[in-house]
């Protein structure tokens, strides 16, 4: 594997993705379709979340190798990502549910949906939607934030990587690309032929398929690649294959090739300008847990509109997520010891 260190584009990349996220909702939430879901069968949702999966498989398996530590790697993925998420899930129970219920403040408390909600979420597993009254009538009916389904996927690939690391295979470039081949060929079957159980009971549905394979292939990227752009022609190779699925079932898992060749050709080509546009706020993580309670809320404005709202709000939600909840947190991060850093 060559390495080179000159930076990456991945904070503006998290960025678009959650974006993306925010544009795909908008159409749904106001009861149309996503208009690139007319034109090829996957929609800016969908994409959004293979990005983030996929840089998620390339840093969370460096992670490890940087500091192959069991109990110091899971401090950091949960300091990472679970004091804004119970934050989030505290609030749209306690807060925002009984503004906008349409039961009585009393009612609502009274309610087990109410409870339901905030422990089965802060459990992370099972994930639960729903809140007494909330949001019954929307074009969207009922899902207080949808966006939240894709966390306890995140923690099972984190699973993934530990395991995998304790075996010794994240150094083990044909280990990863079997694995990686593997997850496309599950995501692929599970699209390809509408399958919607169960594949493993109460924790992981149809709807992870996808996103565990882009989580693989960054993975697989790494070791092959490392912190390198992929040549020219993967894009157009990529291209190919999405577009040879478009209008069939299997589309969504033929866009990964084309959005992993296009994600990891900005990640390090992009001007370094780019590479942090935010400056030192990282807002993805907070634009993705918010905008679709937000989305809900301005359900009756046009798709564009609520895109671009949901947008401006949910930014500056975001900005104080950063500030407030996710820096201070990340603050606590465990540090790999220097006497094994010296001996490594």
């Amino acid at each position: 594997m060559t390495t080179n260190h000159r930076g990456n584009a991945f904070d503006l990349l998290r960025l678009v993705a959650a974006l993306l996220v925010v544009v795909g909702h908008s159409w749904v939430m106001t009861g149309h379709e996503d208009p690139l879901t007319f034109l090829s069968g996957t929609n800016a949702g969908d994409l959004g979340v293979g990005v983030f999966f996929l840089l998620s498989g390339f840093l969370v398996s460096g992670s490890w190798l940087a500091d192959p530590s069991l109990k110091r790697f899971a401090a950091r993925r949960a300091l990472r990502i679970y004091p804004a998420y119970a934050l989030v899930v505290a609030a749209l129970a306690l807060v925002l549910g009984p503004l906008v219920t349409r039961l009585s403040v009393g009612a609502y408390y009274a309610s087990g949906g109410t409870w339901k909600f905030l422990a089965g979420n802060l459990a992370i597993i099972p994930v639960q939607f729903t809140l007494p009254g909330v949001f019954e009538g929307n074009p969207y009916p009922n899902a207080v934030d949808g966006s939240l389904w894709t966390i306890r996927v995140e923690v099972l690939c984190y699973v993934g990587v530990a395991v995998l690391g304790l075996a010794g295979l994240l150094r083990r470039r044909w280990a990863l690309a079997a694995v990686a081949a593997l997850l496309y060929v599950v995501a692929l079957i599970v699209e390809a032929t509408g399958y919607h159980g169960v594949l493993l009971p109460g924790a992981l549905d149809y709807q992870a398929a996808v996103p565990i394979a882009y989580f693989g292939v960054g993975m697989a990227y790494r070791e092959f690649v490392g912190a390198n752009p992929p040549p020219w022609w993967t894009l157009a190779l990529g291209a190919v294959a999405w577009a040879a699925l478009w209008f069939t079932p299997a589309a969504p898992v033929g866009a990964l090739v084309f959005v992993a060749a296009l994600t990891f050709t900005i990640a390090f080509r992009a001007p370094t300008a780019l590479h942090h546009p935010t400056g030192g706020y990282d807002l993805s993580y907070g634009t993705y847990l918010l905008a679709f309670p937000v989305q809900q809320l301005l359900h009756g404005l046009p798709s564009v509109i609520n895109a671009l709202l949901t947008a401006v709000i949910v930014l500056a939600l975001a900005a104080l997520s950063w500030r407030f909840v996710e820096q201070p947190a990340l603050r606590h991060k465990p540090s790999r010891p220097r006497l094994a850093t010296a001996q490594r």
